[in-house]
C-alpha cells in the first residue's frame, strides 16, 4: 500500500552508489531529498505522540524477554500510570497474559481486579500481537464504569428506603422456583399495621422511621434463613428453603418478641405488626399460590388486630404527651379546675362538660407531631416556626377521630386555636362560630401558660395575667366569658 510520505517518482540509492558519487555530488542530488522524508516522518511522530497523549488509556508494550515497558507520555506517571508500574503484581500479570498471545491467538482482551493504594480498580487489559513481536497493551481503567453499574444493579435489586431485596428481586427469586420440583419452600409475609395512621398524624417522615425499624427486625430474624423484601409500602415477604412449619413457627416467635422488646421503648413510636406464612412440602411449586395463601393469612391475622391497633397507637400518643415538657400534670389540673367553675357558671349540660374536661386533657395531642426543636425552643418562633406548629390543630383532629375514647372532641381539638375576632386558626371562624368548650378552654390556657413559666419566658404574676386577658377581650377572647372568668378569679 503507498504511504502518504512517499513520492511515486522516489530515486532508489545505496551506500555503494552515495560513496560512488561522492559528498558533493549526494549533498547535490539527494539531501533536500532526505531532508524532506526527515521532516514528513518527524511530523508522524509528532502525530503519533499527540494520538497517544490523547489517548485516556494506558499503552505499554511487552517485548519477547517479557518486559514491559510505558509507552503513554511521561507525565502520565504522575498520576493512574504511575501507581500501575509500580504494582509488581498487576505487571507481573500483565506479563503472562501476554505469553498467551502466540501465533493462533493474536489479540486477546482480559478483566483485572486491583488493588492499588487501597483502592480497588477494575481494569481491561487488551494484547495486541504487533509484527516485530512486540505485544502491545491497551490498559483501561473501567473503575467508574463498574461502581456505577454495580450502583444501578443494587437501585434495581434494593429498597432504596430499607436496603432490603426489591420486590422486583422477590418476584425474581420465585419465578425460578415455578413448575419445577421442590420441597420444603415457606413464603412469610410481614405488614405493618397502623402505617397510614402515622402517616396521617405524624407525618410520611415518622412513618418511614417506621418502615425502616420494621425492615431491620424483620431483616434479624429472617435474613440468616432466607431472602427478605420490601414488597410494598407496609408489606415485606421472605422467601425460605429447607425449612418447616415448626421453624417458621419459632422465627415468628421471635418476630413478635423483638416486637415487644422495640415497643418497651419506643414512646409514641410503637411497632404493632401482622403476618401470615404458607408452606409447600414437596412436589412441583406454584409460586402464585404459595405467596398468595401467605398473604391471605398475614390479612386474616391483621384483621383480629384491626380493633386494637389505633387505640394502641392513640394510648401510646397520650402517653408520650404526659412526658412532654410543655404538658404537665399540673398544667392539665389547673385548666380542668377553672375550666369546671366556668362551665357550672354557665350551666352547661353534661355532655358540654365531659367534652370540656377532655378538651382540657387532650386538646394538645397534635403536638405529638411536632419537632422538639419546635416545641422547646427557648426563644419566639420564627414565621416558618410558627407554620409548623399551628398544623398540630388538625394532626391532633386526625388522631383523636381514630381513638373512641376521644373521638368525640375531635372537631373542638381541631378548633381550639381559633379567636373571638377571627383571626385564629386552622379555619378563622368567630364568635359563636367557636364552640363554646373551645372558647372556655382559650381563656384558661392562656392565663395558666402566662402564669406559670415557659422555655421563653418567664411567668407573670396573676394581676398581670389577669389585665392581659382583660386588654384581649373582644379580639382573642369571647368577651362575655372574660368578665365571667375574672368575677370567677376575684371570688376564688
Amino acid at each position: 500500500m503507498e504511504r502518504f510520505y512517499e513520492r511515486k517518482d522516489k530515486k532508489s540509492f545505496s551506500r555503494d552508489s552515495i560513496i560512488g558519487l561522492g559528498e558533493d555530488s549526494f549533498r547535490k542530488n539527494y539531501y533536500p531529498e532526505l531532508q524532506e522524508k526527515v521532516i514528513i516522518l518527524e511530523r508522524a511522530v509528532a502525530h503519533n505522540k499527540a494520538l497517544i497523549a490523547a489517548i485516556p488509556d494506558i499503552l505499554l508494550t511487552c517485548d519477547q524477554d517479557g518486559g514491559i515497558r510505558l509507552v503513554s507520555p511521561e507525565n502520565k506517571k504522575d498520576s493512574f500510570s504511575g501507581l500501575v508500574m509500580e504494582k509488581e503484581e498487576l505487571i507481573n500479570s500483565l506479563t503472562e497474559m501476554a505469553k498467551e498471545v502466540s501465533g493462533l491467538h493474536s489479540f486477546l482482551s482480559k478483566e483485572i481486579q486491583t488493588e492499588i493504594e487501597d483502592k480497588t480498580y477494575y481494569l481491561e487489559a487488551r494484547f495486541q500481537r504487533a509484527t516485530s513481536g512486540e505485544i502491545l497493551i491497551i490498559l483501561r481503567n473501567m473503575t467508574e464504569r463498574i461502581l456505577l453499574e454495580k450502583k444501578l444493579r443494587y437501585l434495581v435489586e434494593r429498597d432504596a428506603l430499607t436496603g432490603l431485596q426489591s420486590r422486583r428481586s422477590f418476584e425474581e427469586k420465585m419465578e425460578r422456583y415455578v413448575n419445577r420440583y421442590h420441597e420444603n419452600i415457606a413464603i412469610v409475609s410481614v405488614d405493618i399495621n397502623g402505617l397510614k395512621f402515622i402517616n396521617d398524624t405524624l407525618g410520611h417522615f415518622n412513618g418511614d422511621i417506621m418502615i425502616i425499624e420494621v425492615a431491620e427486625i424483620v431483616r434479624e430474624v429472617f435474613e440468616k434463613h432466607g431472602l427478605v423484601a420490601r414488597i410494598g409500602g407496609d408489606e415485606f415477604g421472605v422467601f425460605i428453603e429447607n425449612t418447616s412449619p415448626k421453624k417458621i413457627e419459632i422465627l415468628l416467635e421471635c418476630l413478635s418478641e423483638k416486637v415487644e422488646e422495640h415497643n418497651k421503648y419506643a414512646g409514641n413510636r410503637g411497632l404493632s405488626l401482622a403476618w401470615g406464612y404458607a408452606f409447600h412440602k414437596k412436589g412441583f411449586v406454584n409460586t402464585e399460590f404459595i405467596f398468595q395463601e401467605a398473604d391471605n393469612n398475614m390479612y386474616q391475622n391483621k384483621l383480629l388486630k384491626k380493633e386494637s391497633i389505633r387505640s394502641t397507637f392513640v394510648k401510646a400518643f397520650m402517653k408520650a404527651l404526659e412526658v412532654k415538657d410543655f404538658v404537665s400534670e399540673g398544667h392539665v389540673s389547673r385548666m380542668e379546675y377553672l375550666a369546671i367553675i366556668l362551665g357550672k357558671e354557665l350551666k352547661l349540660h353534661q355532655d358540654q362538660m365531659d367534652r370540656l374536661v377532655l378538651l382540657t386533657k387532650f386538646h394538645d395531642i397534635g403536638k405529638i407531631g411536632i419537632p422538639d426543636a419546635i416545641l422547646k425552643k427557648p426563644a419566639a418562633l420564627d414565621e416558618a416556626e410558627w407554620k409548623v406548629m399551628r398544623t398540630h390543630t388538625s394532626i391532633g383532629e386526625r388522631i383523636a377521630l381514630e381513638a373512641a375514647e376521644i373521638r368525640d372532641i375531635a372537631p373542638l381539638i381541631l378548633k381550639h386555636h381559633e379567636r373571638w375576632d377571627g383571626n385564629g386558626y386552622p379555619l378563622g371562624i368567630q364568635g359563636e362560630e367557636i364552640p363554646i368548650e373551645c372558647r372556655i378552654l382559650s381563656i384558661v390556657d392562656t392565663f395558666d401558660a402566662m402564669t406559670n413559666d415557659r422555655p421563653y419566658r418567664a411567668a407573670l404574676s396573676v394581676k398581670e395575667a389577669e389585665k392581659e386577658i382583660k386588654d384581649c377581650s373582644g379580639t382573642q377572647f369571647d368577651p362575655q366569658l372574660v368578665e365571667l372568668f375574672l368575677k370567677v378569679k376575684r371570688n376564688a
